[in-house]
């Protein structure tokens, strides 16, 4: 984009003196903005370095309204056009990249467009000249959408410039473009006049036509006499050098030559020396100083097989990236034949694979069925067993009161004419009788006293009544309901009843382990073992599913391991979060 470059040390002295001042004063949003004034100043200013710490810093500074990061991402812009005269090149497409991912966060197409045209400018100097169009065009594409018809002018001289550097034969055809852009839009703006009758003039100049150059060139002679900084015409001082040599007059002084050749020189423009070393060569033969003559045109014939030689190379990559395009086309050619046996092998291989998929589904599916049947088998079994073992253990209770507290009480009425301490004692024999019973089918305390107190009771009474070793580790803080506590202490009665009927083990260990997301429980014996899944496929595993069963109903999960070592009963229950 076109920007006045104009260095001003009083500026740059005012700029660095308040913000020093005012530091801690003024709001991220106008120290960005200084802060980027001044980068830009000290850039125009030949001072490389300082811009590049000044915009750096601009970056880092937080961007929390939308004024601040614009601020950011035209420094990074900036930032771009410093690392590319440095020839950082790395460093200056990434700068580029974030200016234009900040200004299209603030969906900003002016900024867009000149991220994208810094980009293209970038390219140009990777001499990446495809790349550097594409990006050139995406610029004029988001301007147009914004209606900033100005910028877009710009952007269109800087693709002449491009054309003009890589000797494209669409330069003096867009010259066109660019000639009647300006006379549509009517530009009220010097540079812009200068420069689109320059291009044009230069056409005409082309075409041999040096009348119609003429008049562009003298209509716009007043405005370039009068500009402060001539050097930036550069096309206007390369037209005139030519049109010069063709009439064999002076239409700008050797002053402007001079000053632009430092220009010139320091921004490496070679087309730029190019017209300002033709300029003073022309003039120096005009009035027979010859020496500088011949000095003049040695440095214009060097830096016109400079320009030949960058032509030659741009011309050899375009082939060279034209072969490498062919050869590619060759390349997918081929790729595309193979590419079409390999779809018949694939095709082929699909067929095999979806046999045997469909296979593996049937199997699958009958697998499942084989299961699903067990499963309801195993269920009705349990059922079956259930409703089978209640009837028993009513039948037990039944003979227990027939048995033991109603033969107690008769012996109790034929011996009330006895001594009174026989019928305590027998009075003591019916309430243990009754407490035993009652002790089976409910432990009574169970609500008050808790899980672990009552499950050492209940291996004591295994203990006392078997040839058997039992030992706990219990470490558990009362985090279930007093219902689900009941079931662990049922699921642990009952592999205890199995343990001591089926297992011929001689030791067991309860272990009772809460952790911050499960309770483990973990019952483990040194029986001689049998094999699981064959006796759970029975019918006749009620413990076992019943351990299963009520894990369930508890929101738990329980495995069973066994083989010749023993068997071990593991149960997790997830606790409510």
């Amino acid at each position: 984009m076109y920007v006045n470059r104009k260095s001003d040390s009083a500026m740059i002295n005012m700029h660095t003196q308040f913000l020093q001042k005012h530091k801690n004063d003024i709001s991220d949003r106008f120290r960005s903005g200084l802060m980027l004034n001044l980068g830009i100043l000290y850039y125009y200013n030949s001072n490389i370095e300082s811009s590049l710490s000044v915009l750096t810093k601009t970056t880092q500074i937080p961007h929390h309204d939308y004024h601040t990061l614009v601020n950011i991402s035209t420094a990074y812009n900036e930032l771009g056009y410093n690392y590319t005269e440095l020839g950082k090149h790395d460093k200056a497409l990434f700068s580029t990249f974030q200016a234009l991912n900040g200004y299209t966060k603030l969906s900003d197409t002016l900024g867009m467009g000149g991220a994208y045209d810094a980009i293209s400018k970038v390219y140009i100097a990777l001499e990446d000249y495809s790349s550097a169009e594409k990006y050139i065009d995406k610029a004029v594409e988001t301007l147009r959408s914004g209606g900033f018809y100005s910028s877009i002018f710009e952007v269109y001289a800087g693709k002449l410039e491009l054309y003009q550097l890589t000797d494209n034969p669409k330069l003096y055809p867009f010259v066109d473009t660019l000639y009647n852009f300006y006379l549509k839009e009517n530009f009220q703006n010097d540079f812009y006049k200068i420069t689109a009758y320059a291009w044009k003039a230069s056409k005409y100049l082309e075409e041999k036509n040096t009348k119609e150059a003429g008049k562009l060139i003298v209509e716009t002679l007043p405005i370039f006499d009068s500009s402060k900084e001539k050097f930036l015409y550069g096309k206007y001082i390369e037209t005139v050098s030519i049109y010069d040599q063709l009439i064999g007059k002076q239409t700008i002084n050797n002053k402007v030559y001079r000053e632009g050749l430092v220009e010139y020189k320091n921004s490496k423009n070679i087309i730029g020396q190019l017209a300002c070393y033709g300029g003073l060569m022309d003039e120096a033969i005009r009035i027979n100083d010859y020496k500088n003559a011949y000095l003049y045109s040695q440095e214009y014939n060097h830096l016109e097989d400079s320009l030949s030689n960058k032509s030659l190379i741009i011309k050899t990559k375009e082939l060279d990236r034209k072969y490498q395009i062919e050869k590619k086309e060759q390349q997918i050619i081929l790729q595309k034949t193979e590419l079409t046996k390999k779809n018949a092998y694939i095709a082929l291989l699909a067929v095999i694979l979806g046999g045997i998929l469909i296979a593996a589904f049937a199997f699958y599916l009958w697998n499942r069925q084989k299961k699903l049947k067990q499963e309801k088998e195993n269920t009705m079994n349990f059922t079956k067993q259930l409703l089978q073992n209640t009837e028993e253990e009513r039948k037990r209770i039944a003979g227990d009161l027939h048995d033991s507290i109603s033969h107690e009480l008769l012996n109790l009425k034929s011996i009330f004419s006895q001594d009174i301490s026989v019928v305590n004692s027998k009075i003591d024999t019916i309430i243990n009788d009754i407490r035993g019973i009652s002790r089976n089918l409910h432990p009574v305390m169970f609500d008050k006293i808790g899980l672990a107190p009552n499950i050492e009771a209940l291996l004591e009474r295994v203990q006392n009544q078997n040839d058997f070793f039992a030992s706990t580790d219990i470490q558990y803080s009362g985090s279930l309901s007093s219902s689900d506590e009941l079931q662990v202490y049922r699921i642990i009665q009952e592999a205890l009843t199995n343990l001591i009927k089926y297992s011929k083990a001689h030791a067991a260990k309860i272990t009772i382990l809460e952790e911050s997301t499960f309770i483990k429980i973990e019952i483990k014996d040194n029986g001689r073992g049998f094999n699981v899944k064959e006796t759970m496929n029975g019918g006749k595993a009620f413990g076992l599913h019943n351990i299963i069963e009520r894990s369930r109903i508890i929101g738990g999960e329980a495995s069973i391991v066994s083989n010749a070592d023993g068997t071990t009963i593991l149960i997790q229950i997830k606790k409510e979060s």
